[in-house]
């Protein structure tokens, strides 16, 4: 055997200073999340003119305790100064901090077993991998990045902000981390495949034809070979459609996991497609390198990441392009979001394929029956106008090395005020999210990665969604109005159980503004109450234009005084990591004031009063 003299590349973005930063960096977010999903409970010892506030926070060990400071923000939220973070042991004061011996030294007081602590510090020193050489490559400063183009953005961003673990990606190693990770850059090829009908399915929409969509997909020269290949096989070529396959998915679980089928000539290996894919941050979908106007491609994908393993559910796959159909009709009769630009980025096309042996087994572990399908969505790269560009939401978060934040940058390139530019941005964003779920009962879920902002002039002026079928929550006026198939075969949970929009709550204001608004007050100044403000005079400004839906707007109020917090990272430590049969379910616990209740409600009292 020979060993290649690049084995050690992967350790070359590994040295102390960066993996130092790194480590602070992720135990500040991991007490900052703890402390909000009441799992961490630091002591206050003191607090500054400022509202600087400063902790000490106890370990299972009597000898080690840690200190740091942090500024309170709505949601309780804490933003927790990285640099304060220090790690007392025996009296002396450690120049470094640890992520995993900082679980370790709590699992006592988290209450987390020793199986899913091993586990967890598994995904905490992945994430920690990931990070050091996100760091490592220099990353953009802000102002190139708000002047960089769509993929440049998408592979620059530091992962979920709400997940911990965000970059766990158990099922890696370290040369697959090059090869396929979103932050390094790199460009890949699918792996197509034969699959025979007998065990593959493909879906439409009604007014696509098969032959066509794979002689645009493909190229009629590619196919052409493709069927001279399975002529070759002895096999006929129109028993036969095409999968794409991610191809560490080929390498790790289908030549394995498939051997009965490819070697019975169920599942024929064809070719690379000729085409060059980019990863996105969900790191199983692809965007056409090569001709960006051609579909996205989801594909399946066996890794542990953010929660749970990202095969692609054969349920969902199947309603997939009917789906979108539906929802593609509701836009076409809405005036208003015709009006707004939206876009849906239509999952116009889905492969599944059954697996001879997995399938027979009564509820297998979800992932054993999710290992081979694909689907293809429309690229926004269609729909834009001159002088339009774009970038996925999540890239409003960042922050660069100096501490200046991409939003902040396009604020000031856009010429307009903080206000005048947030306002504009959440009539793009917010109001086809408050429109979609009032007027249309239906549940999307708007977070970072799932929406693309179209700008013009360095400001968001319209929205692109996607991702519906995979989440997608459904409320009872919503069973009302979709079709029983869609109810069936989606991740169908309500959010609504006490009749609240958490689906707005939870997805919008907890899970991107409560970033967004910490982003622009350490970055730019500009205050917690002014964002939320804007938050207000947006949601206001909708609901005079609907009165219309006014009954809904009390049903579904959005003024509540708390709403249910979800528990993302301590249900992992509290659940462990045992195999279910279903998808894994997000879990809530406790509540969480809801800061336009805390605004209103604090005017009404200056009211009263100066009254």
């Amino acid at each position: 055997m020979i060993i290649s003299e690049n084995i050690f590349t992967g350790a070359q973005h590994l040295n102390a200073p960066i993996w130092n930063k790194v480590n602070r960096n992720l135990l500040a977010k991991s007490i900052a999340e703890l402390i909000r999903e009441d799992l961490a409970k630091p002591e206050i010892i003191g607090k500054d003119e400022n509202e600087l506030t400063h902790f000490i926070l106890a370990t299972d060990k009597e000898n080690i305790h840690y200190r740091f400071s942090a500024y309170p923000r709505f949601l309780n939220y804490w933003h927790i100064v990285a640099e304060s973070i220090h790690k007392i042991e025996n009296g002396q004061q450690l120049e470094h901090v640890d992520v995993p011996n900082f679980f370790i030294e709590l699992q006592e007081t988290f209450g987390v077993n020793s199986f899913t602590l091993a586990h967890y510090v598994e995904e905490l020193l992945h994430t920690l991998y990931a990070d050091a050489f996100i760091h490592s490559k220099r990353r953009l400063s802000a102002a190139k990045l708000a002047d960089a183009d769509f993929q440049t953005i998408e592979h620059s961003l530091d992962g979920h902000p709400w997940v911990i673990v965000n970059k766990g990606r158990i099922g890696f190693d370290s040369e697959d981390h090059k090869n396929f990770a979103p932050e390094s850059g790199q460009k890949t090829r699918l792996v197509w495949m034969a699959a025979h009908k007998n065990r593959a399915n493909i879906q439409l929409q009604t007014d696509m034809n098969e032959h066509d969509f794979y002689e645009n997909e493909i190229g009629s020269e590619k196919i052409n070979s493709f069927k001279n290949k399975l002529i070759q096989s002895g096999v006929n070529p129109d028993d036969y459609i095409f999968i794409p396959v991610h191809l560490w998915q080929w390498q790790h679980k289908l030549v394995m996991q498939f051997s009965h089928d490819i070697a019975s000539k169920k599942l024929i290996p064809l070719d690379l497609s000729d085409d060059i894919y980019s990863p996105q941050q969900s790191i199983r979908t692809f965007f056409n390198y090569s001709k960006p106007h051609k579909h996205y491609v989801k594909t399946s994908m066996s890794i542990l990441n953010t929660s749970h393993i990202r095969g692609l559910c054969p349920k969902q796959l199947s309603i997939a392009p009917r789906l979108t159909e539906y929802i593609k009709e509701i836009l076409k009769k809405d005036l208003h979001l015709q009006n707004m630009g939206v876009v849906l980025l239509g999952e116009i096309v889905s492969v599944t394929y059954t697996h001879p042996s997995y399938s027979k087994i009564e509820n297998p572990p979800y992932q054993y029956n999710e290992y081979l399908g694909a689907m293809w969505r429309e690229s926004p790269i269609n729909f834009l106008k001159h002088g339009e560009n774009l970038m996925t939401m999540a890239a409003l978060l960042y922050v660069d090395d100096h501490g200046q934040s991409l939003i902040a940058e396009l604020i000031t390139k856009s010429g307009l005020s903080t206000e005048q530019w947030l306002k504009s941005y959440m009539r793009a964003y917010l109001k086809p999210v408050l429109q979609i779920y009032y007027q249309h009962s239906l549940c999307i879920d708007p977070h970072g990665q799932n929406v693309i902002l179209i700008l013009k002039d360095y400001v968001p002026t319209r929205i692109a969604l996607q991702d519906f079928v995979g989440d997608i929550l459904i409320n009872e006026e919503g069973k009302k109005k979709l079709p029983q198939e869609f109810i069936d075969n989606m991740f169908n949970a309500s959010p609504n159980p006490e009749n609240a929009p958490l689906v707005i709550l939870i997805a919008v204001f907890d899970a991107f503004f409560r970033y967004q608004s910490d982003v622009l007050i350490t970055t730019a100044n500009y205050s917690e109450v002014s964002f939320w403000n804007c938050v207000y005079d947006i949601i206001l400004e909708f609901q005079e234009e609907h009165p219309e839906l006014q009954e809904m707007f009390e049903k579904y109020n959005l003024l509540i005084p708390e709403f249910k917090r979800l528990i993302f990272n301590s249900r992992r430590l509290f659940n462990g990591y045992e195999e279910t049969a279903g998808f894994p379910h997000m879990k809530k616990s406790g509540f969480i004031p809801n800061p336009l209740f805390q605004l209103v409600n604090k005017e009404l009292l200056i009211v009263k009063e100066n009254s």
